[in-house]
């Protein structure tokens, strides 16, 4: 075994000193190139792939959660002028929820964990400092948890508690967004933010707290202006959501009829927010009621003058009793008898409450496409012509939307229909791209292993496009001089055998139709050279 070895180093080194200065130095610095090739993707290989543990961190969350992964011996990175923390991949999630469990990070401040470590001896200015700076840090840490505030500071302000409810001041507080790049609050999430503060601090009322962005700008104050804008920011929202579903009603109803994309819908609508009441009362003199009635009675002679009042309904009392009654008695002189009767002119009294966000006026812009054929003139039918809509086409089209919008000519709604050429940019293919979308996820858990099928194929192609070429190269002149010599030492083989002698058939044949037409031109010249031939070999033959 040692002298094999031995002697197929012996052979390494003969044909190495047997190459040329120039394939030395070639051969050398490609023998070091595929080590140092072959030790980089090993450490290419072997280091772990790094993720984001956590972003945009403060520094002293970053400095805590920095000293946890050291203390479990976890190889991490730092990044971003270390506000960002790297770890393996395969271990992101696992320390995510190790350190939650332990309450990191804990954000910007520090919050009612300050009391966690409570001394003895403390006294109760020192309490209630600490319980406004815990405070702070928790409200603070609730609104950092906006997907748009990238870190928040707030700022309460205390005051002293009175014995006289008219001496009392009102807390007021301040709060700092810093906006992540390319988001923005509404002034809903400003008004919510604003109304969280006030409920969580006693003796805050909405109006006391400021809200300001890392340039200065104030984004939400007094309650007054902020009614208002959330006001205008709602009606201009019902508008665009009224403006949509038009649009959305009519364009669902062309493409059904004439195909996805062929059609482009545009719905503008004037809208009238005014709130309105109406009391409005109206008299009918035709229209006339009694309301009441009244009899009077009166006679001389000693008789009693009697008042007869008859409410509303009088016709229902008995004739003969009111006769009885206003009959005069024995011995009277005279009688007198009065009616009074009063009558209410009807009326109508009406309240009426207009709704709010009443459309006014609704214009409609459409336009569609047109078909296409073949061209005539193409050799194929790859191209092909437009033909625009008939007239007809578009008068029912208008019709429907008319419909469709409910029109109103007397309020001044206007729908416009047009048929232009639309620009072909090629559709999507979906079924391609939901195709595609499918191997990515099949092959997204494979994604771990990539590492080492890629160090596989280069290993594969530096051999074949680099190593093989070169060696190749360097042995083709060793290979030329030397093993020559080698192989003509070897037996023959077969084939070499059959090849040489087709060789030599080939050069007899030759030579022998040569030597005939020598013979043919000159006979006597040529049995005289046989003759000499004979003799001469009859001379040179030994005598048995």
């Amino acid at each position: 075994m040692a002298s094999t070895l031995h002697s197929k180093f012996s052979s390494a080194i003969a044909s190495f000193k047997s190459l040329s200065h120039t394939r030395r130095v070639v051969l050398l610095g490609l023998t070091a190139a595929a080590a140092m090739s072959i030790i980089w993707l090993m450490v290419w290989v072997n280091t772990p792939d790094f993720q984001v543990l956590y972003g945009n961190l403060a520094q002293e969350d970053a400095a805590a959660v920095v000293s946890r992964l050291k203390a479990q011996k976890i190889p991490f990175e730092i990044a971003a002028q270390g506000r960002t923390v790297l770890v393996p991949a395969e271990r992101l999630y696992e320390l995510r929820l190790d350190l939650a469990s332990q309450g990191l990070p804990q954000g910007s401040g520090v919050g009612f964990e300050i009391f966690d470590n409570t001394k003895l001896g403390m006294t109760e200015f020192v309490q209630n400092v600490n319980y406004q700076r815990a405070l702070q840090g928790e409200l603070a840490r609730t609104i950092a948890g906006f997907s748009e505030v990238e870190s928040c500071r707030v700022h309460i302000v205390m005051p002293s508690q009175s014995l006289f409810l008219d001496q009392e001041e009102s807390a007021t507080a301040s709060i700092v967004l810093k906006i992540r790049e390319g988001c923005q609050l509404s002034q809903n999430q400003i008004q919510g933010i604003i109304h969280l503060v006030s409920s969580s601090v006693s003796r805050l009322a909405p109006k006391d707290v400021t809200v300001v962005d890392n340039f200065g700008k104030i984004l939400g104050r007094d309650s007054e202006s902020s009614d208002m804008r959330r006001v205008s920011s709602d009606q201009l929202e019902y508008q665009v959501r009224v403006e949509k579903n038009l649009e959305n009603r009519i364009k669902t109803m062309l493409s059904t009829v004439l195909g996805p994309e062929k059609a482009i819908v545009r719905v503008s609508c004037l809208m009238d927010f005014r709130h309105e009441e109406k009391t409005a009362e109206q008299y009918q003199p035709d229209a006339v009621a009694v309301r009441s009635e009244q009899y009077h009675n009166s006679g001389s002679a000693g008789a009693d003058a009697s008042v007869v009042d008859v409410p509303l309904g009088v016709d229902s009392i008995d004739q003969e009793e009111r006769k009885k009654k206003s009959e005069p008695t024995a011995g009277a002189g005279s009688e007198r008898q009065s009616r009074v009767v009063n009558y209410e002119v009807s009326k109508v009294i009406s309240h009426v409450v207009e709704p709010v966000g009443r459309i006014k006026r609704v214009s409609v812009a459409v336009v569609v496409d047109g078909t296409y054929r073949p061209s005539k003139n193409a050799p194929d039918d790859a191209q092909t012509e437009y033909v625009p809509r008939s007239q007809a086409e578009l008068e029912r089209m208008e019709a429907l939307i008319k419909r469709v919008v409910n029109f109103d000519a007397d309020r001044g709604d206007q729908v416009e229909v047009a048929n232009m050429p639309f620009e072909f940019r090629g559709q999507p293919e979906t079924e391609e791209t939901s195709a595609f979308s499918r191997w990515v996820r099949w092959l997204e858990p494979l994604g771990m292993y990539s590492k080492y099928v890629i160090a596989v194929l280069i290993l594969l192609f530096a051999y074949r496009l680099v190593v093989r070429p070169v060696i190749r190269w360097l042995t083709a002149s060793y290979g030329g001089e030397m093993d020559l010599q080698v192989l003509k030492q070897l037996p023959m083989t077969v084939k070499e055998l059959e090849d040489g002698y087709g060789r030599s058939s080939t050069v007899g044949s030759a030579a022998s139709n040569r030597a005939l037409e020598a013979i043919t031109r000159d006979r006597d010249r040529s049995l005289q050279l046989m003759r000499e031939w004979l003799k001469e070999g009859q001379a040179g033959t030994p005598n048995s």
